[in-house]
């Protein structure tokens, strides 16, 4: 996912903080109350000198808009856009969402922290820079800045992920693709023994990835309750492969399978597939694209959690290769004192 546009916008050159895995999880927490959802801005300074950029920067606005209104009322949000930009969001959200900052670029949930609950930063992948590291920690040290901004620290670690590859029930269940073992020249046994550390997980499935760019498994798979999985229905002999790994990792999940409305006109879109939803205590802020496959896909959801599922149009942002998950830094008022920070 969302590596067309990856590419495009690009943060400052600030240097960060030495990665260490010296870190390992502090047992989870209960999830309760409100989560805060954080959502990055497009710079219309980045739109000066790339007309790509220029012509999808409006769409860009457009969908944050919607995604932070359909949060007002239910969780918590912000949205980080620098001063230049801010007048493209005023009098369309309440002011005091908006937070006068910048980071490095609109796919926050790659390279910020992992896991609400207990936040966690791992080196942020080159995938989606033809292998440069050097591009890739470039970008997330403008992360790490804008957190040195509010006085926050959290601890890192050295293994090489993006946050779009860790799908996490946040109750001891992982999941994430074989990208984290290639990436790091880890066996399976390996991956998950240091995952299970990491993030404090009592079950770990790595699956084979649906896609060679970035691999993620926030496109594949989403949890709605601790026990209940949805995934899209692959076509056979993978959907057997995905199938055979998720119950061998989690004996007595409950799999719910949803047809995904694939884009296949537009190479990594994101078009179509309603898993990538961001999911909280209470809600689901789930993709949804104008059309019978999402209306159908949200009812299924539904009939299978406890949770309030909301629609977010998802259209205008789906074929740069994401959509709602992917473009949220998501965390917990137990957890960070980020939310005591922020404005």
């Amino acid at each position: 996912m969302r590596s067309a546009l990856i590419l495009l916008v690009f943060g400052l050159a600030l240097s960060g903080a030495a990665l260490s895995d010296s870190f390992a999880a502090s047992p989870s927490k209960t999830p309760n109350g409100k989560h805060m959802i954080v959502i990055a801005a497009p710079s219309i300074g980045d739109t000066y000198d790339d007309p790509f950029y220029a012509d999808i920067f409006q769409d860009i606005i457009d969908f944050d808009i919607a995604y932070a209104n359909a949060v007002l009322g239910h969780d918590d949000v912000r949205i980080v856009v620098d001063h230049e930009t801010r007048k493209y969001f005023q009098g369309r959200v309440p002011s005091n969402i908006l937070i006068d900052a910048y980071l490095p670029h609109i796919w926050v949930r790659d390279y910020t922290t992992i896991n609400p609950y207990n936040p966690i930063q791992f080196r942020y992948t080159p995938a989606s820079f033809e292998g440069d590291q050097s591009e890739a920690d470039y970008m997330q040290d403008g992360f790490n800045d804008f957190t040195e901004l509010f006085s926050v620290s959290h601890p890192r670690t050295g293994y090489i992920l993006d946050g779009g590859n860790i799908v996490d029930n946040y109750a001891g269940r992982v999941i994430t693709t074989t990208r984290f073992l290639t990436d790091n020249s880890l066996s399976k046994a390996k991956g998950t023994q240091v995952l299970k550390r990491l993030l404090n997980a009592k079950e770990v499935a790595i699956l084979p990835p649906d896609d060679d760019i970035l691999a993620h498994s926030d496109g594949m798979a989403m949890f709605v309750e601790n026990n209940t999985l949805f995934i899209n229905r692959y076509d056979e002999p993978f959907r057997s492969q995905v199938l055979k790994e998720l119950h061998a990792a989690f004996p007595g999940i409950k799999i719910v399978e949803i047809e995904a409305a694939w884009d296949f006109d537009e190479e990594g879109s994101a078009c179509g597939i309603n898993v990538n939803a961001t999911v909280t205590n209470n809600y689901i802020y789930m993709p949804h694209f104008s059309n019978a496959a999402s209306d159908k896909a949200m009812r299924t959801i539904r009939r299978h959690t406890t949770k309030t599922v909301i629609p977010v149009p998802a259209n205008k942002v789906c074929k740069l290769g994401g959509s709602v998950r992917c473009l949220t830094w998501q965390l917990s008022k137990s957890s960070s004192k980020f939310l005591k920070q922020m404005p």
